[in-house]
């Protein structure tokens, strides 16, 4: 009686089975730990940061453009003339034009219109005497704006003065500092992504709908690719070497 192990037989498939399984589990890890860190921007994708925020007016030529994140993690909705707790006041003796503000997001879940128009304005005033200054909240840019604030009701604020605090003044001064150092254009509209006489092509539409997906969804979708793999490569060799799985190994006489 000779025996045989139909596992060293046939080593490679379990082999490539373990190595799907390996990557398998290091995927979903991956996508679990990116969903626990995901922002609160799935729900409310204008509670982060700004992608960029434009100024016009004292002391600003033409348009400047802050886009330095360090700078702008203070104002997000969040943290910033939306959803904190605070009461207006009367209308402050103020002068000249001030500076308006103008916030745009370019992330996933949002209109394009956020950043090709903005998000929302105000306008800021400094205070006397080296004191804090003033917002004057104008509220959305557009209608999309305008229907997206309302199902959270950050428009409550609109038409109304508020006045910043030292630490929010501070912010502010970083802010103003910044787009003084930033390039001003006459307009508010982001620079082409193509150079002068370059032909501009879109992307096949499989990637941009990928590129759309937050980075949790796009790791779950190639974790049930890779199993699908995985289990129709176990199918197929079974079916071609239907004993290569046994645990025993089997005896020819």
């Amino acid at each position: 009686m000779r025996l045989r192990s139909l596992s060293s037989s046939h080593p490679r498939g379990p082999q490539v089975s373990h190595l799907l399984l390996a990557a398998l589990i290091a995927l979903v890890g991956a996508s679990l730990l990116s969903l626990a860190n995901v922002p609160r921007a799935l729900a409310c994708p204008v509670c982060i940061s700004p992608d960029k925020i434009t100024l016009t007016g004292d002391g600003v030529t033409g348009t400047a453009s802050v886009t330095d994140p360090g700078v702008l993690a203070w104002f997000s909705t969040a943290q910033f003339m939306g959803f904190e707790q605070r009461a207006p006041i009367e209308p402050p003796v103020h002068t000249g034009p001030g500076v308006e503000l103008t916030r745009y997001y370019n992330n996933t879940g949002v209109p394009a219109s956020f950043w090709t128009q903005g998000f929302d304005q105000m306008r800021y005033y400094p205070g006397v005497s080296g004191q804090p200054g003033y917002i004057f909240y104008e509220g959305p840019v557009s209608d999309e704006a305008r229907t997206f604030g309302e199902q959270m009701n950050l428009w409550q604020r609109t038409g109304q003065w508020f006045a910043l605090t030292s630490a929010e003044q501070v912010e502010l001064n970083q802010l103003l500092a910044a787009a003084h150092s930033a390039p001003q254009s006459s307009s508010a509209a982001p620079p082409p992504l193509t150079s002068p006489g370059a032909k501009a092509t879109d992307p096949p539409g499989i990637l941009s709908a990928l590129a759309s997906l937050p980075l949790a969804v796009v790791i779950l979708l190639a974790s049930l690719a890779l199993l699908g793999a995985g289990v129709g490569y176990r199918l197929l060799y079974t079916r071609r070497h239907p004993r290569a799985f046994s645990p025993m190994a089997e005896a020819e006489d």
